[in-house]
């Protein structure tokens, strides 16, 4: 999808071409239907953690994280009952596979944005050796696993996603895509099927999304990896978050110089989009700097 000036802000990327795939999706589709099972006879999340304001369907985040209240990135914690769990999933080769595919994608299709996060997110893990990467082979940092039983979203804003940002989303299960499923992207109008095993990458910090329903007696699960946009800033702050800046001696004057007058930082977001023609010139010039 191209914005009015040829840049790439949405990509349905499909699947990878390899007649294996199927097979690693269902190897997916399997490892959190079981979690899901297996966290709710555990008692590790009760039936009402199935509801929330993106829809009706038990999701897992695991990764690095900022934002709503934190002082500083951490690990998303789980309880004792659902580490294991979730760690089960991360641990799953096929998992591992789909979130490369993602991430593989997303620098493809959009690399000076790609080459943005890895030279502002790269700093944090060097100065705190206890973080840790979800994947060795994903530029994200946080993962959502969304584990259905039918996981159809609401329609909603990732407003804490950055928001000249790509979320990456994989979906499997046993659903018809003409019938259902499809991606809803609100402001760009348009309805997508949205078929079991492909990938899709959208800005969801500045995209109002949902899923059309699914039909009766069918299932549906998906992947989504993205990064929180309080992680840039808290690297672009010389690793503080806004009120510690402003605290400093000269802080507000380094705070408005990292974002930018009004409308600045917007404009420069959208530059990082790349234009068809441009990809192998982006690729060679983000690819020299890393």
């Amino acid at each position: 999808v191209l914005d009015d000036e040829g840049r790439i802000i949405a990509v349905f990327v499909g699947t990878p071409e390899d007649p294996g795939w199927p097979d690693v999706i269902a190897e997916v589709v399997a490892v959190l239907t079981e979690a899901h099972e297996a966290a709710l006879t555990s008692e590790a999340v009760s039936a009402s953690d199935e509801h929330h304001r993106r829809g009706d369907f038990l999701p897992f985040a695991v990764g690095l994280s900022h934002g709503g209240g934190q002082s500083r990135p951490g690990i998303l914690l789980h309880s004792k009952r659902l580490r294991p769990i979730v760690q089960r999933i991360m641990k799953n080769k096929s998992v591992r596979r789909v979130c490369g595919f993602q991430s593989s994608s997303f620098f493809n299709f959009a690399p000076k944005v790609a080459g943005d996060y890895i030279k502002n997110l790269k700093p944090i893990f060097e100065r705190d050796p206890t973080l840790q990467h979800n994947f060795s082979n994903s530029i994200f940092l946080t993962v959502t696993f969304n584990c259905g039983p039918r996981t159809a979203t609401f329609e909603h804003l990732d407003f804490n996603n950055r928001p000249d940002g790509f979320c990456a989303i994989m979906c499997g299960g046993q659903f018809n895509h003409r019938l259902g499923a499809h991606l809803y992207l609100k402001q760009l109008r348009l309805v997508v099927e949205f078929p079991s095993g492909a990938t899709a990458l959208i800005p969801s910090g500045t995209v109002d999304h949902s899923n059309t329903p699914l039909q009766a007696g069918e299932t549906r699960c998906s992947i989504t990896q993205y990064a929180a946009g309080a992680l840039f800033r808290w690297s672009g702050y010389g690793f503080k978050n806004g009120k510690q800046l402003l605290r400093e001696r000269g802080g507000a004057e380094r705070k408005a110089a990292f974002d930018g007058a009004p409308g600045e930082r917007a404009q420069a977001g959208l530059e990082r989009f790349s234009k068809v023609a441009e990809l192998a010139a982006d690729h060679a010039s983000v690819i020299a700097t890393l």
